[in-house]
């Protein structure tokens, strides 16, 4: 399920680079799935979990760090939702999840015996007051940015929307079934009990999360995939057409062309700048080429 959830977001990573490129709301989504990748990655993911954790000392360190990352990506969907949902920042519900990061930090440094690297390092050291304070202050602070996303996304329950909803519903409830198993083993003598109940939270959190990134996928190719089909050849040619003529005094300007500008502004250019090759040079392309050419600003005109 982890490596489902990190091809997931290795997907949605290189997919959303050029809309990073153009569109400022685009970035705290891309930002957000960079950290989630993070975060798997220093679980252990792609390369062994000792590995990672030898270069930082050998004490779990990677473990203060997946946590970390993971807050933020879940920080950063949050703050995707908002601007979807078109929420208005409340300060202290927005930056509050940030406020554990500190005492994360604080209470991992006072957990004794951190060595050796371990992935079950909360396990086994969970009697320790730290391990407790250092785990439930992460788990609260996913469980309140979770909730709040989930609310803001309460009128928009259709389609990849829904599928949002019901993966960080799922999230929820592990982020739940750890946070029990905390307070049980604490507080309790069901230590047994306990450690039953939070053994549910790598099952349903990943689950949770690889649904939640499967929603933003299908998204993201419901708005593009029109938009490249009708496009995106025509965009790569003209591209190719100016690099090839050399039509522009930079032999980057048509690259930076194709990333920086929406495709259909990206071929609209294109065609300006070939027009005025031709007009600079005192030459026309070849028949196929002006055919060719004709055919995309017929199509052009059409959508205007």
């Amino acid at each position: 399920m982890k490596l489902l959830l990190f091809a997931l977001l290795s997907a949605l990573c290189l997919l959303r680079i050029p809309a990073v490129v153009k569109v400022s709301e685009a970035r705290a989504s891309w930002v957000a799935s960079v950290f989630g990748l993070v975060a798997l990655y220093v679980l252990g993911t792609v390369t062994p979990l000792e590995v990672i954790d030898s270069y930082l000392g050998g004490v779990n360190v990677t473990n203060l760090l997946q946590a970390i990352f993971a807050l933020l990506a879940i920080f950063f969907f949050n703050d995707s939702v908002r601007r979807l949902a078109n929420v208005p920042i409340v300060r202290w519900t927005y930056y509050a999840p940030l406020l554990s990061v500190p005492i994360m930090i604080v209470s991992f440094a006072l957990i004794e015996d951190k060595a050796p690297t371990a992935a079950d390092f909360i396990d086994t050291r969970m009697d320790q007051l730290a391990t407790a304070v250092y785990s439930g202050t992460y788990m609260l602070a996913l469980l309140f940015t979770v909730l709040r996303t989930i609310y803001m996304l309460r009128h928009k329950a259709k389609g990849p929307y829904a599928t949002f909803s019901v993966g960080l519903l799922v999230v929820a409830v592990a982020v739940s079934c750890h946070i029990t198993y905390v307070v049980l083993f604490l507080f309790s003598p069901w230590d047994a009990f306990a450690r039953e109940i939070g053994s549910w939270f790598d099952r349903l959190f990943y689950a949770g999360l690889s649904v939640t990134a499967a929603g933003w996928l299908i998204l993201f190719l419901s708005k593009q995939l029109p938009r490249l089909r009708l496009w995106m050849i025509d965009a790569l040619w003209l591209t190719g057409l100016r690099m090839r003529v050399n039509a522009d005094r930079s032999r980057v300007s048509p690259a930076w062309d194709l990333f920086n500008e929406t495709l259909e502004n990206g071929v609209y250019k294109s065609l300006i700048v070939l027009h005025n090759y031709e007009r600079a040079n005192l030459t026309t392309f070849p028949e196929s080429i002006q055919t060719r050419i004709d055919r995309i600003e017929t199509k052009l005109d059409a959508r205007v």
